[in-house]
């Protein structure tokens, strides 16, 4: 399968956002602060040409003559004839003051004072632009700002793609490099304990049950072939034999037990096909016995089966209930269809449930639960053991085979705590 590449760059994006975003925020403060530096220049020239304007009417009012500006850069005008003709012109209209501008740096700020005086004040504060003359050296200062928050945004925009982004792509490759392994989805980022480990764990979880089901849905494919195929040719034979020459007492009762093993076997498919049946509880596992013992008419209705069962009165395990009940009932099919005489114990000890039938001559059972072991002369639990190899699988339980002195033997360890005991 050929790896997709993404479109676009999403660590770019973050670099270019975060990078052009603090460009931005950088040149509005700036603007705000030199705007906010010239209101305030402008302010206090504003103040003191009040304050001198203020001075010189209330002089008036107390005595009827101007008095001099007191402070240098201020001249005062007592009429439209000594005032040069440009002012008058900036202050032409209603207006009563007025800024004027002189090549070079003068700078005047003009004020026409009350109406009894006719005289008009000017100031020439060129030297009080304290702003202005200092542009030229505050320009580095934005344009450090602007260079150190650049670095600083771009160093910020790396740490997020380092601790944030990054991780996200990488785990987005693990999960594609691994998507067609059958081992386990192993991600790097699963031992973190934020929210990107969150993500890692929940798609490893969600990965091993889509593996999981892909599994159940190929071996009850597999499945379906194997264990029904034979007993549907046996069958369909049988009724084929059958339009000639009718169906006698032995092949009714043949194609009854293959109907009846073939259901048990269905049964047993659906359930492991089951995510459900893949869900533990607790339960007593000795009623389990009993009842698919008491399930087994070759069992009740044969006078000679000996069958001895020592179990406790109570055996709780940790499974399926469902599963538990297939899974005896393919035990107890081997030892009936294969066992050398009609006999079976069951019993109890060392924290293992035990199966043992008699057998003509010992085998070996070290292939004896693997798909596809059917040996032609094979006795015991020999055959059709695969699907309870897939019981034990599911249920979580251990399980150990013998057989030896003429008798096989079947451990079954209902959960792992008691298998290690």
């Amino acid at each position: 399968m050929q790896a997709e590449t993404p479109r676009s760059n999403l660590q770019r994006k973050v670099f270019t956002l975060f990078g052009g975003f603090t460009l931005l925020l950088c040149l509005i403060y700036s603007g705000i602060g030199l705007l906010t530096a010239y209101v305030i220049e402008d302010q206090l020239l504003d103040n003191l040409i009040n304050e001198e304007a203020h001075y010189i009417e209330q002089s008036f009012r107390d005595d009827g003559t101007l008095p001099s500006p007191r402070l240098p850069m201020f001249t005062l005008y007592t009429s439209p004839a000594d005032t040069p003709p440009e002012f008058l012109t900036a202050l032409a209209g209603e207006q009563r003051r007025a800024e004027y501008f002189v090549e070079g740096d003068q700078h005047f700020h003009l004020r026409e004072l009350s109406p009894d005086t006719g005289a008009i004040l000017a100031a020439e504060v060129g030297n009080l632009l304290t702003v202005s003359s200092q542009s030229g050296r505050l320009i580095w200062l934005p344009l450090a700002a602007f260079l150190l928050t650049t670095v600083l945004a771009l160093w910020l925009a790396y740490r997020l793609v380092t601790s944030a982004i990054r991780p996200i792509l990488n785990l987005a490759r693990e999960v594609e490099l691994q998507a067609t392994s059958q081992s386990p989805l192993t991600l790097s980022t699963s031992n973190r304990h934020d929210e990107i480990g969150f993500l890692a764990r929940t798609l490893q979880r969600n990965v091993h049950e889509l593996k999981q089901a892909r599994q159940r849905e190929a071996e009850f494919t597999h499945d379906v072939s194997h264990e029904l195929r034979t007993n549907l040719a046996i069958a369909s034979n049988t009724l084929a034999l059958a339009r000639d020459q009718g169906l006698g007492v032995e092949e009714s009762r043949e194609l009854s037990d293959i109907l009846a093993s073939m259901n048990r076997t269905v049964s047993t498919l659906l359930a492991l096909a089951r995510s459900e049946s893949f869900e533990h509880s607790r339960f007593d596992l000795r009623p389990l016995v009993e009842e698919r013992l008491l399930a087994r008419r070759e069992i009740v209705m044969h006078p000679d089966f000996q069958l001895d069962v020592t179990l406790p009165d109570t055996l709780p395990v940790e499974g399926h209930p469902h599963l538990a009940a297939s899974l005896l009932d393919i035990l107890f099919d081997n030892a009936l269809q294969h066992a050398s005489q009609p006999a079976l114990a069951i019993r109890h000890e060392d924290c293992a449930l035990i199966f043992e039938n008699p057998v003509l001559k010992e085998f070996s059972t070290a292939s004896l639960f693997n798909a596809g072991t059917r040996g032609p002369n094979s006795e015991g639990f020999g055959q059709g053991l695969y699907l309870a190899g897939r019981i034990f699988s599911a249920l979580g339980w251990r399980f150990s085979s013998t057989c030896e002195n003429g008798r096989f033997s079947l451990a079954v360890y209902p959960d792992s705590q008691s298998a290690g005991q």
